[in-house]
């Protein structure tokens, strides 16, 4: 029997600044930011960095907690990304791992 799972969805954004021969890529609602020699590259960056950050904070167990620290509530209100910003989704699935009673 496979363990119970879930799927969560994260829908960030992203925003782009030029310094001299680099683009600086950030993801301001988690303060996540990279780089790269071209708006290409540097969206791909902070993509992966905000995958590693998120999967980091999972693997710890301290997913939620830096999610509330961050200001993130439960909630049904959606608001538009700021203009001129690129989406930065994520989605990660989570298994329940020797915890008998998410598996009642």
């Amino acid at each position: 029997m496979q363990p119970p799972s879930i799927q969560i969805d994260f829908h960030f954004y992203g925003t782009l600044t030029r310094e001299d021969d680099w683009w600086i890529s950030h993801c301001p609602p988690l303060d996540v930011a990279s780089q790269g020699r071209t708006e290409k590259e540097a969206k791909a960056n902070l993509r992966e960095a905000v995958h590693l950050f998120v999967e980091s904070c999972s693997e710890r167990g301290t997913l939620f907690d830096a999610l509330n620290e961050l200001g993130f509530a439960p909630g049904n209100e959606s608001s538009e990304p700021p203009a001129g910003s690129f989406p930065v989704d994520l989605s990660i699935r989570l298994l329940a791992q020797g915890n008998e009673a998410c598996r009642a």
